[in-house]
């Protein structure tokens, strides 16, 4: 017999990753990522503005790793 239930667990989607960095985001970070990934700091701006794309996705996984462990801003 199989579970019925769905599985929570697993990767989360580059819109989720987005979702959960905008929440978190400070001052310099745009920066910090930028220098992080060797990507200008506007186009990393336009990327989690989710204005434009990032294929590779370094971008997004760089900026949820740095703010991963933040609280949300009120």
């Amino acid at each position: 017999m199989k579970n019925s239930k769905t599985k929570r667990g697993g990767k989360m989607t580059q819109a989720q990753k987005l979702s959960t960095i905008r929440q978190r985001l400070r001052e310099g970070d745009f920066s910090a990522i930028s220098r992080k990934t060797d990507y200008h700091p506007t186009h990393v701006a336009r990327v989690i503005r989710g204005e434009s794309g990032n294929p590779s996705g370094e971008i997004i996984n760089a900026a949820y790793e740095m703010t991963r462990n933040r609280k949300a801003r009120a």
